[in-house]
């Protein structure tokens, strides 16, 4: 598995970009290999963490290549002051689980 964290510095979202987050979300859910994903907000200073879960990098690679993705990428200074994508490989995971939705999905 891999998990793709997406870690921001929100600016001012219009609704072109909510319009455009939308269309990224259903072309993830919508990619074979897509696994979920989970948001967490620090209520301090406003950073957002979103962790995508995919089950092959060549998923997260197809996901890459999607036409919403590639412009939302292009135009990030447009929504936020700063971010950072760190891409990490899955060795292991162990634990008791949460419930049925397992994080991280089995």
């Amino acid at each position: 598995m891999y998990l793709v964290t997406f870690r921001l510095d929100p600016g001012d979202y219009d609704a072109e970009f909510h319009e455009l987050n939308d269309a990224i979300q259903t072309a993830a859910e919508e990619t074979e290999g897509y696994r979920g994903k989970r948001t967490w907000q620090a209520p301090e200073s406003g950073e957002v963490l979103v962790v995508y879960y995919w089950e092959s990098l060549d998923a997260l690679e197809l996901f890459g290549a999607d036409e919403d993705h590639k412009q939302a990428k292009r135009r990030w200074t447009e929504w936020y002051d700063a971010y950072e994508v760190t891409v990490t490989e899955v060795v292991e995971s162990y634990g008791s689980g949460f419930g049925d939705d397992a994080d991280p999905p089995s």
